[in-house]
């Protein structure tokens, strides 16, 4: 019973973040989803790259 409850409150609290994100971004909110992508992209990229160096000097 506490696994269901727990399923229903954060089903609530996402269905509540995501109605408040497109609610109050609107038209904006495919520019705020792609600036976003391309941050997690560069951050991905930048720690991949930090990584890589090292063995490429072997």
């Amino acid at each position: 019973m506490k696994d269901h409850f727990q399923l229903l409150t954060g089903g609530a609290l996402f269905a509540i973040i995501a109605w408040a994100f497109w609610h109050f971004l609107g038209n904006d909110a495919f520019s705020a989803l792609s600036t976003i992508a391309l941050l997690v992209l560069f951050v991905d990229n930048v720690r991949l790259r930090r990584k890589l160096k090292p063995e490429q000097r072997d």
